[in-house]
Formats: C-alpha cells, sequence, structure tokens
C-alpha cells in the first residue's frame, strides 16, 4: 500500500468514526440544515434588493449573483465541516502538548493536523449552496456546455486549496503565537468577503480583493460557469492556488522548526 493510499485510509478512519460519533445527534443535524436553508433563502432574498430598480450591478444580473452566493455558501459550508473543527483546535494541541504527541505519529503531520476532525453538521452546506447555484444558472438563461462546466469545475478545485492553505498558514501562526483562539475569524472574513462578485466593490477595494486573492473563490468560478470568464485566468487559478499551498506548506514546515514543544 502506498503512502497516499495508506494516509487517505486513515483520515477516512477519522472520518468515519466523527460522522458515528455525530449523527447520534440527529435533531442537532436537522436544525442545522433547517437554520442553513433559511439563511440561504434569506441572502438569496436579500440580494434582491440591488436589483429592484436595474437589471444588472456592475455587469451581473440577479441571478447570476446568486450563482456567486451559492458558492459562497457551498465554500464556506465546507470551511465550516473540514477546516474550521482542525484550526479551533490548533491553540488547544500547542498548549496541551497535543501537538507533540500529533508530530510521533507515522503520519504526515500536516494532513493529520489540518483534515482529521469533521464538522458532519454542516455536511450539507455546500449541496444547498451548489443547488442555489444550479438555480442562479437556470434563472440566468445560460445553457450550460461541457467547456464552461469544466472550466467552472477546475476553478472550485482551486477555490478549495486557496481556503485550505489560508487554514494552513493560521495553524503555522497558531503554532508561532500559541494564544492564537481567534484565527477562524481571519479565515471566516476571508470567505465572507467572497459572498458577492468582486465587480460590486469599489476600487480600491476591488483590485486588494483580487490580488488577495478572494476572487478566485467565487467570482471567478461563477463566471467560468456563465461563460463570461476570461481564458488567462483559467490558467492563472491553478499556478495561484498551487502557489498558495506551497507557501502555506513551507510556512507550517518553518513554524514546527521553531516549535520546542509545550514542556518548553
Amino acid at each position: 500500500m502506498s503512502g497516499w493510499t495508506r494516509q487517505a485510509r486513515i483520515l477516512g478512519i477519522c472520518w468515519r468514526a466523527a460522522f458515528a460519533s455525530e449523527v447520534e445527534y440527529r435533531l442537532n443535524f436537522l436544525s442545522n440544515v433547517a437554520l442553513s436553508t433559511f439563511w440561504l433563502l434569506w441572502a438569496a432574498a436579500g440580494a434582491s434588493v440591488y436589483f429592484r430598480f436595474t437589471g444588472a450591478v456592475a455587469g451581473w444580473t440577479h441571478a447570476e449573483v446568486l450563482v456567486v452566493i451559492g458558492l459562497f455558501f457551498a465554500l464556506n459550508g465546507l470551511r465550516q465541516a473540514l477546516l474550521q473543527p482542525n484550526l479551533e483546535r490548533m491553540t488547544e494541541y500547542v498548549r496541551q502538548g497535543t501537538l507533540d504527541f500529533l508530530l510521533t505519529k507515522p503520519f504526515d503531520a500536516q494532513l493529520l493536523v489540518s483534515l482529521r476532525h469533521l464538522r458532519v453538521n454542516n455536511l450539507l452546506d455546500p449541496v444547498l449552496g451548489l443547488v442555489l447555484t444550479a438555480v442562479g444558472v437556470g434563472l440566468s438563461g445560460r445553457g450550460v456546455s461541457v467547456a464552461p462546466l469544466a472550466a467552472f469545475l477546475l476553478l472550485l478545485v482551486c477555490a478549495m486549496l486557496l481556503m485550505y492553505a489560508l487554514t494552513l498558514a493560521l495553524m503555522a501562526l497558531a503554532v508561532l503565537l500559541v494564544a492564537a483562539d481567534e484565527l477562524d475569524r481571519v479565515g471566516f472574513a476571508f470567505v465572507e468577503l467572497s459572498r458577492f462578485p468582486v465587480d460590486l466593490y469599489r476600487n480600491p477595494v476591488q483590485t486588494v480583493l483580487t490580488v488577495v486573492p478572494v476572487a478566485f473563490l467565487t467570482t471567478y468560478p461563477a463566471a467560468a460557469l456563465l461563460g463570461r470568464l476570461d481564458a488567462y485566468l483559467l490558467l492563472l487559478s491553478p499556478a495561484v492556488a498551487a502557489g498558495a499551498v506551497v507557501l502555506a506548506t513551507l510556512a507550517w514546515r518553518r513554524s514546527l522548526r521553531s516549535y520546542a514543544g509545550a514542556s518548553a
């Protein structure tokens, strides 16, 4: 069994254990689904206010903005289900010495620390978000062919890698600062800025959100799905995502080199 296959198998065991533990409280899961559905519908209805007296804002129609909002809910749901529960435990790992224990495991410490835990209550959020995205595409009147769909899927993977890179970088910061309980707020703020297309922001904010790169989370994937993405961005997005993951991994490894252990 190869190293990657073995690590994927162990992560699968961890996720199955988390799923088995949380589904015992089915009422919590159902109430979270109801709450998520409410906030999704509320956001979709709230966006209609901007289009009460106009058909488009900054070149985006109401239906097209719904595509972006749906992607925001999908990505934020993924962050809450997979990334947030691991980031929240990072400070505890450092303070209590759990990180020392995890580093001695015959498993890639980066994957174990960043992907070990799963919050089942938020697993349906990405599905709800993608449903709204599909509704937005349908209302826009744009047909979806193979090429735009393939571009969308590629950029969606890039967006997920960017979120992972940010989370890993925040984990590295938690190792260095120790007392960093509120780092998840940074991750949420990063994703929250992608709730609407970056074109709706004025400059210099729009430029900043493109460079940071918030625009790669929802605006560009939505534009790809709607067939309005510039071709060069299709090539740039994978490079940005790969570069972010490499830099975050280097930051993580550097933080471990300066980590002296809980007993220090």
